[in-house]
C-alpha cells in the first residue's frame, strides 16, 4: 500500500513538471488534471441540482370526511365537533377518515383527546380512556359539572355545588372504570381556564387559571398540579392583575404563562418552578402557536392583533423569549398581502396561511415559500407533518410536497 502511494505522489510531482503546448500557451499536466477534475465536480453538482434542488414544490389537499361549517375544537393533534346526533373527531396525523361517536343524550359538553373522550351532562359524565369504551354515564358527584377537558391518560371535571363552591376531579382514564386520582379545591376566584401540560417523560400536569373580581381591579391567579402524584400542588402563581391567563407552554427548563397582557417566565426547579424570571408585553395581541427553540435556547411564540370579528389583520409578529439565565426577547414583524387565517410553527420555519396563499418564513423572516389556494380557506390547524385546513365547501389534510 505504501508503494502504490509513493507512486501516485512521484506521478504528481512529475506531471508538475511535465509543460504541455495548448496554441500560444503552455501549461503543466497538473494543471490540466485539476481543470479537468472541477468540470467533473461542477457538472455532477449542477446534475443533482437538477435532479433534487428544481423539484416543483406544491400543496397536496386530501379532502377528509369532516363537513365544513361548524365551530371545530382543537386538543392534542385532534380536530372535532358535535352534531345533534354524534360527535365527529379526525387525527389528521394519522388518517383522513373521521371517527364518529354516536350521542347517547344531548349533553351539556364534552372534550376529546389523542387518546381520551369526555361527555358530560349534569352531575354526571361519560370517559372513554384509551383502553375501554363504555356505552352509559359512568360518574356521579356532588354539584353540576361546568367543563371537562381530556388529557392523555387523565380528565379532569370542574363541578360546582349548591353553594357555589367549585372544585376540579382528576380521573385516571386508563382503568376500565374510571378513578378519581385527586381532587382539587377552587380558592381565589372563578375559574377562567384549564387544561393539560405534558412532557416527553409522560408526567401529565394540570394548569388552572382563576380570576377574583371581587376586588378592586381583576386578579388573576395560576396553579399547577401533579396528576401523576396525587394531584399534589407543584405552582402556585404570583398575582396577576388586570389581565387574564388564558394558556401555557412547558418545556423541559421553563413554565410560561400566556396572559391576555403579558407572558411571564418561571424555571424550572427540583420540586416546582422558581419566582417570576421575565415578563413580555403582549397588549393588544393574541397568541396563535408557541413552541421551544430546536437548540432549547429560547421559545417562540407567534402572535395577531386583537380585532374586531368583523375585521381581518394583515400582520403576525414573531416573539422570541430567552429560555436561558440573559433574560432577553425579540420581536419580529411581519406584513402579508391578504388577511391571515392563522399560523403556527414548526421546528425550522414560521408557516402563515392567509385567505390566498400557504407561505414559509425562516425564523430570521426570510421567506422561503408561497403557493397559492384554489379555495379560500376559514380555518386552519396544524399535525406533525402537514396541518388541517377548512373551507366553506370541505376540509382537507394538507402537506406540502
Amino acid at each position: 500500500m505504501r508503494d502504490f502511494w509513493g507512486k501516485i505522489k512521484a506521478y504528481l510531482r512529475k506531471s508538475a513538471s511535465v509543460e504541455v503546448k495548448i496554441g500560444q500557451m503552455t501549461v503543466t499536466r497538473l494543471t490540466i488534471f485539476g481543470i479537468a477534475a472541477a468540470i467533473v465536480v461542477f457538472g455532477l453538482v449542477f446534475l443533482l441540482y437538477m435532479v433534487y434542488g428544481n423539484k416543483e414544490v406544491s400543496l397536496n389537499l386530501e379532502r377528509t370526511d369532516m363537513e365544513p361549517g361548524h365551530a371545530y375544537r382543537i386538543n392534542d393533534g385532534v380536530v372535532f365537533y358535535d352534531t345533534s346526533s354524534s360527535y365527529i373527531s379526525l387525527k389528521p396525523a394519522e388518517s383522513a377518515r373521521v371517527t364518529t361517536s354516536n350521542a347517547l343524550v344531548t349533553a351539556d359538553g364534552y372534550d376529546i383527546s389523542s387518546t381520551t373522550k369526555v361527555v358530560f351532562l349534569g352531575s354526571s359524565a361519560q370517559i372513554i380512556g384509551p383502553e375501554h369504551e363504555q356505552d352509559e354515564f359512568v360518574l356521579e358527584g356532588g354539584g353540576r359539572i361546568l367543563s371537562a377537558r381530556a388529557g392523555r391518560r387523565h380528565a379532569a371535571l370542574l363541578y360546582r355545588n349548591q353553594y357555589g363552591d367549585s372544585r376540579i376531579s382528576i380521573m385516571n382514564s386508563t382503568t376500565k372504570d374510571p378513578q378519581v386520582d385527586a381532587t382539587v379545591p377552587i380558592t381565589g376566584g372563578e375559574v377562567v381556564a384549564f387544561g393539560f401540560l405534558q412532557l416527553n417523560d409522560n408526567t401529565e400536569y394540570l394548569w388552572v387559571s382563576t380570576m377574583d373580581i371581587n376586588q378592586f381591579s381583576e386578579e388573576s391567579m395560576v396553579r399547577v398540579y401533579n396528576c401523576d402524584n396525587n394531584g399534589a400542588l407543584i405552582f402556585y402563581s404570583t398575582s396577576f392583575y388586570n389581565q387574564t391567563i388564558k394558556n401555557a407552554l412547558l418545556t423541559p427548563r421553563c413554565l410560561y404563562l400566556i396572559g391576555s397582557q403579558d407572558i411571564i417566565r418561571y424555571d424550572r426547579t427540583d420540586d416546582g418552578f422558581s419566582s417570576e424570571r421575565a415578563r413580555v408585553s403582549i397588549y393588544g395581541s393574541t397568541v396563535l402557536d408557541c413552541r421551544q427553540s430546536a437548540d432549547s435556547e429560547s421559545a417562540y411564540f407567534i402572535t395577531i392583533p386583537v380585532t374586531a370579528e368583523t375585521e381581518k389583520t394583515h400582520i403576525c409578529r414573531l416573539l422570541t423569549v430567552s429560555q436561558s439565565d440573559e433574560e432577553w426577547a425579540t420581536v419580529l414583524q411581519q406584513f402579508m398581502s391578504s388577511p391571515i387565517v392563522g399560523a403556527f410553527l414548526r421546528e425550522d420555519k414560521v408557516c402563515v396561511v392567509t385567505e390566498k396563499t400557504y407561505e414559509e418564513y425562516s425564523y430570521a423572516g426570510k421567506q422561503s415559500l408561497s403557493l397559492e389556494f384554489e379555495e379560500t380557506p376559514d380555518k386552519v390547524v396544524k399535525y406533525a407533518d402537514g396541518f388541517f385546513l377548512a373551507t366553506p365547501t370541505a376540509c382537507y389534510r394538507v402537506t406540502v410536497e
